[in-house]
């Protein structure tokens, strides 16, 4: 594969990536569902980007209800 042609995709896939963190994600981010689910986990205070869920205090609450609503 000749240089140029490794430095185009580089420079297409880097193109695309940058064009849906910065655009297209933020869209999605203001579309009426996934912004109800937003404001609903901030309401909850929970930290959407948290590694594990199970690692934020607000979620044992969480799970309780869960548990009383299964049984």
């Amino acid at each position: 594969m000749p240089k140029q042609t490794g430095m185009k995709r580089l420079m297409a896939a880097s193109g695309l990536i940058g064009f849906a963190w910065l655009l297209l994600l933020p869209w999605i981010a203001e579309q009426p569902g996934m912004k109800s689910h937003l404001d609903w986990l901030e309401a909850q205070q929970i930290n959407p980007s948290a590694m594990y869920y199970t690692e934020l205090d607000v979620m044992e609450k969480f799970h309780q209800q869960r548990r009383k609503i299964s049984h």
